[in-house]
């Protein structure tokens, strides 16, 4: 009996050696990327990943109404599972993972304005706010820049005649337990006051998808919609296709009036 409480005590004692170093690993890779995408932003602020696709829609005629959607990772993976119910459109996406509100921001002219859209679908946000967690004291600061950056990207494609639909920043999964330490509610928190802020903002050709109303359950997003903490599965964008639909072709409609 003794033997065993002490077998079963080493038992123990290994399985937290081992996950104290699967966290210690969770963290270091989470701290290398993160360095990895500031050194890279240092060196190169605007990314031109999209430069040699944007040369080629520039050179082909528009023949259908052209979709841009623009943002980050959650607008990229969106790229992989295009609507097919939206009606007969040409679909552009132009989502780069990591990317602030100002990364986006200065991409604009390039990867947006410069391929003439007849609608543009912004994604983006989370990125900013998901930064307050380890920057403490920046949470005002964060959200307004985040609200205003959103905004003015989408003042600037109106003003060009180009009709925008905002979608609300998606909420996150409940956060997985190596993440929390570079997590925080107040980026929950945030995400939403943001959300309500965009969705009582009104100009000229904007509109505003209230995505919580297709994704949320409660404080989170639901379960079978999310891929990790701050990503989608295909079954989230799908319905995100199919409940935007009526919003979507609506917009199209006015765009062509």
């Amino acid at each position: 009996m003794k033997f065993s409480r002490h077998l079963i005590a080493y038992a123990f004692l290994v399985l937290a050696l081992a996950g104290s170093l699967a966290g210690n690993y969770f963290l270091f890779q989470k701290a290398t990327h993160f360095y990895a995408r500031e050194a890279q932003v240092r060196i190169e602020p605007i990314s031109d990943r999209f430069a040699e696709e944007n040369a080629l829609v520039r050179a082909k005629e528009k023949t259908k109404p052209r979709f841009v959607m623009f943002g980050e990772s959650r607008c990229g993976m969106w790229g992989a599972y295009p609507a097919q119910n939206w009606g007969d459109i040409e679909i552009i996406n132009r989502g780069i993972g990591g990317e602030t509100t100002p990364q986006i921001k200065r991409r604009l002219e390039d990867d947006v304005l410069s391929l003439d859209p007849d609608v543009v679908i912004l994604q983006m946000g989370d990125n900013d706010l998901k930064t307050m967690a380890v920057l403490p004291g920046t949470r005002r600061g964060t959200i307004e820049m985040t609200y205003d950056n959103i905004t003015e990207i989408a003042k600037t494609l109106s003003d060009q005649g180009i009709h925008v639909i905002i979608t609300t920043i998606f909420p996150p999964a409940p956060i997985e337990l190596l993440r929390k330490p570079l997590w925080s509610d107040e980026v929950n928190e945030s995400i939403d006051l943001v959300n309500q802020r965009l969705l009582d903002f009104e100009y000229p050709r904007v509109t505003t998808a209230n995505c919580d109303e297709i994704l949320r359950d409660g404080k989170y997003i639901k379960p079978e919609y999310s891929r990790d903490t701050l990503h989608l599965k295909e079954s989230g964008y799908l319905a995100l296709n199919e409940q935007l639909e009526p919003l979507v072709r609506r917009v199209l409609a006015e765009s062509q009036n």
